[in-house]
């Protein structure tokens, strides 16, 4: 008789539960590997290239099947563009480019960002392109400027076409000639490779297509993934409402002014401390911005003279020398031959600040020189001029009201005078209050005497000091 093996249950248990473990996994790893998209809607700045780069590291973090870009913008800066591209193409996380919905659009900088996409797809009723070069009020840049700008851009749309395998022509056509193409031409000509609806469409569409990523071609497995949204921080948040120009140039103005109020009054405290919130602010602001820093300075000199106006208000030479400064500054801020290159792209534009807010700004500040000069002229009162004919003085009696140590007071036809004794020993000489001088000059305001008689009298108003000795 045998003996019943009592491994064999225990190995068929084993074998059930690796198969199970081994059905199991593949659904397990399907459901972990989510869709995580990012919503990229308004100008393209380094506060969203910051953004995309965030969420590409967090999904490939998340170990993500596809980061999904939901873009619509009228453009925005070169440098922040090529940023997102650069993040786009280096990503091993397969990244698609959506521009949705219905009406959105990829213009300018934002064509670029679609073309490097590993999957670039557009809803019917978008469009993109009209990657021309401008200056920032919206003409075309100066011809060897313009010429320099347009080769980078050409050479710039080659690279992205030659690493995601789309045809160049389209991409230059809307550079050289400012093309636009609707989301139906962008798919013939290769820019757009997927028209969809909306995401679902989109995502029930490459369901199974090989997406490139920086290491190599990526089969996506997203049937049933869950959609997973990557928010913006609160800081990005509070970055992207600094980040507005107009707003920055307000914070650095008024918060410039209160904190010389502050100076000008010590001890009044909350004008310091909003000045110096709304500076800090206002320069974080700036740092988000491409801005020309010589208009910057200038804005600071103007808030420097108008603080020496502070301190000798009246004669309005420093402030109308802080109103001149700050019009140059303002030129400056507004754009102008010496902008900076970044806002070579259509969009850019408004990342200049406003000519109304310029205006309101100078309004401002002349208002509140104005207002330092009247203050100033009302609130001094007239100089004192004496009555009496000053030649016609020499030789009166005066009455010493502050002692005379050479230097003191004197009251004489009813009026107060600075006086100082005429002595040839300066540190020995003086005069107590209650006796008696006479003048023998006067210089300006200052009255020169000397002892008016030889015996002291301290008991008789005007009565001369007594002799040296004493």
């Amino acid at each position: 008789m045998t003996r019943p093996n009592l491994l064999t249950p225990l190995r068929r248990l084993i074998l059930a539960a690796s198969l199970l473990a081994l059905l199991l996994l593949p659904t397990a790893q399907a459901q972990t590997s989510a869709v995580m998209t990012i919503d990229l809607d308004g100008f393209i700045d380094p506060n969203a290239a910051r953004y995309v780069d965030r969420a590409i590291t967090e999904a490939t973090d998340a170990e993500a099947a596809l980061l999904v870009i939901q873009l619509n913008t009228p453009g925005g800066l070169s440098a922040s563009a090529r940023e997102i591209v650069s993040s786009i193409l280096e990503s091993p996380v397969p990244v698609a480019v959506f521009v949705t919905p219905r009406g959105a659009q990829a213009a300018s900088a934002g064509m670029f960002v679609l073309a490097a996409a590993g999957v670039a797809a557009m809803s019917p009723g978008t469009n993109v392109g009209a990657a021309s070069p401008i200056d920032a009020t919206g003409q075309d840049v100066p011809e060897t400027l313009a010429a320099k700008v347009l080769e980078d851009t050409q050479a710039f749309a080659r690279s992205i076409a030659d690493a995601r395998g789309r045809d160049p022509a389209a991409l230059e056509a809307a550079i050289t000639e400012a093309r636009s193409y609707s989301a139906a031409e962008a798919l013939d000509l290769g820019l757009a490779d997927v028209l969809a609806d909306d995401l679902p469409d989109l995502l029930r569409q490459i369901n199974g297509a090989f997406v490139p990523t920086a290491g190599d071609e990526v089969p996506l497995q997203i049937t049933d993934a869950p959609i997973q949204p990557v928010e913006r921080t609160l800081l990005e948040h509070f970055l992207s409402v600094v980040a507005s120009p107009n707003l920055a140039f307000i914070l650095l103005t008024v918060g410039g002014i209160a904190l010389l109020i502050e100076l000008a009054n010590p001890g009044l405290v909350i004008p310091g401390v909003t000045g110096a919130i709304a500076l800090g602010l206002g320069f974080v602001g700036l740092g988000q911005l491409p801005v020309n820093w010589l208009g910057v300075a200038l804005l600071l000199i103007a808030l420097g003279l108008l603080f020496l106006e502070f301190q000798e208000p009246g004669a309005g030479v420093y402030g109308a020398g802080a109103l001149v400064t700050f019009v140059f500054a303002a030129i400056l801020l507004a754009g102008g031959a010496l902008r900076p290159v970044e806002l070579d792209f259509p969009g850019a534009e408004t990342l200049t600040v406003s000519v109304w807010v310029l205006i309101a700004m100078g309004a401002i500040l002349a208002a509140l020189t104005a207002t330092l000069i009247v203050m100033a002229k009302t609130g001094k009162p007239a100089p004192y001029s004496s009555p009496f004919d000053r030649r016609s003085m020499v030789g009166t009696r005066a009455h010493v009201t502050r002692r005379l140590a050479p230097e003191g007071e004197v009251q004489m036809l009813g009026e107060y005078w600075h006086a100082r004794l005429e002595t040839k020993d300066d540190a020995a000489a003086a005069i107590e209050e209650g006796y008696a001088v006479e003048v023998t000059a006067v210089d300006g305001t200052t009255l020169m005497v000397k002892p008016a008689d030889a015996e002291p009298n301290p008991d008789q108003l005007g009565a001369t000091q007594p002799p040296s000795s004493a």
